[in-house]
């Protein structure tokens, strides 16, 4: 068995709305696998239906480049973490 056989693209799912163009930003899927959390070039933060793939929330999250990274807390579902270009790190809580 090959990885190609094992992993495949599910292309019902497509989430737009956020710029990465030129940056490598990472996500997150929320504890209960609902909800997935990304940065994006722009300095926001997305929040996004799993199910849906609409974008349900949209934060500034980093005023001076990009958020490279949203990570949802493993602890505390309601707690997401971000980093930026800007040196910071910010938790956004529910």
């Amino acid at each position: 068995m090959q990885a190609t056989d094992r992993f495949v693209r599910n292309r019902k799912k497509t989430f737009k709305g956020h710029q990465v163009s030129g940056f490598a930003c990472n996500m997150d899927f929320s504890p209960n696998g609902k909800y997935l959390v990304s940065g994006d070039g722009n300095g926001k933060m997305f929040v996004w239906d799993w199910q849906s793939g609409k974008y349900l929330k949209k934060f500034n999250a980093h005023e001076r480049g990009p958020a490279m990274s949203a990570v949802w807390s493993p602890i505390d579902p309601s707690t997401v973490a971000t980093c930026g270009w800007d040196g910071s790190i910010k938790l956004w809580s529910n």
